[in-house]
């Protein structure tokens, strides 16, 4: 099964419980937003738990996993934004990485 979820720290729940982050994407619509796509045979199931606010877990393992999820995503986000920089640019810096910018 795969669910996509835009829910931070539901997808934290579901790294607790053994998903598989199987990618990250930049949100279509919304600018400074990513879409996590889990794969799972158990992914339905802790999807009701999470929404039902029954889910319960070890804490330490869900805070690391949503310090995971932040830094993919804002290593997404920020790439997003450093191409469309590059874009706005001409392509004048296509090489470019972050720090050779600032």
């Amino acid at each position: 099964m795969k669910i996509l979820t835009t829910d931070l720290y539901e997808g934290a729940w579901f790294l607790t419980q053994g998903m598989e982050l199987e990618d990250l994407i930049p949100h279509p619509q919304k600018k400074k937003s990513v879409v996590f796509v889990f794969i799972g045979d158990r992914l339905e199931g802790l999807k009701e738990e999470y929404r039902r606010g029954i889910a319960s877990g070890n804490v330490v393992k869900y805070r690391q996993a949503i310090d995971g999820l932040k830094d993919r995503m804002f290593d997404l986000l920020r790439q997003r934004e450093l191409n469309e920089w590059r874009q706005r640019q001409g392509g004048q810096y296509a090489g470019a990485t972050r720090s050779t910018i600032q």
